[in-house]
């Protein structure tokens, strides 16, 4: 693992904290991310057109333009843009495409995700991290700076959430079976079923306040 994305914070909320759950979806997908990045960084209403050069000049790819403008083209029309503006983030008319004036998303709080757009894994690691257990899991690691066990992550977990989360029993159960095998597969921490050891890689998904 190589990115060095910064996401969430330490055991207090994180930036996505007045995000509404049904958004977190969307906050899943790279290009949706740069979608966001752009307009934010814009501020005005950008051409399709616009909005896709915008979005090939941050690609690294070896695809041919034209190829790649029609690739992107296509998955702006068929996949992000409707997803985004169903979420009321975006407003996508004739005229154009921007942010709505009241977004339930500000593209300032996604800064602490895009870095990890340029980890060749990206869909994989956002689509796995981009959970508010999961990005718990990992300010309580960083917090403790050292490895935890399973009872003692969990004991920790049901102190500062709610829901399932509240009883250390129910969370061990879904930390052992869920959360933990899915974030050791992107390589963002290390789980000794055995041990039932936690360990956060150093140079994974680093956590700042």
């Amino acid at each position: 693992m190589t990115s060095d994305a910064h996401i969430g914070d330490d055991i207090t909320p994180g930036p996505l904290v007045n995000v509404p759950a049904e958004c977190y979806e969307i906050l899943r997908h790279p290009r949706r991310l740069r979608v966001l990045e752009i307009l934010g960084s814009r501020q005005t209403r950008l051409s399709l057109s616009d909005l896709t050069t915008a979005l090939i000049d941050r690609m690294d790819s070896d695809i041919p333009t034209g190829q790649a403008r029609h690739d992107v083209r296509i998955s702006l029309v068929h996949n992000h843009l409707p997803r985004l503006e169903d979420a009321g983030i975006i407003d996508w008319a004739d005229t154009g495409i921007a942010l709505v004036d009241e977004p339930p998303v500000r593209p300032t709080d996604l800064s602490i995700f895009l870095e990890a757009c340029e980890d060749e894994n990206a869909e994989k690691l956002l689509e796995t991290l981009v959970d508010p257990v999961r990005m718990r899991i990992l300010s309580v690691l960083e917090a403790n700076d050292r490895p935890l066990s399973l009872e003692q992550l969990a004991t920790q977990l049901s102190a500062c959430t709610g829901g399932p989360f509240c009883d250390g029993d129910r969370a061990a159960i879904a930390l052992h079976h869920s959360h933990l095998p899915a974030m050791a597969d992107v390589g963002v921490i290390s789980y000794d079923h055995d041990s039932k050891l936690i360990t956060r890689y150093d140079d994974s998904v680093s956590i700042v306040q």
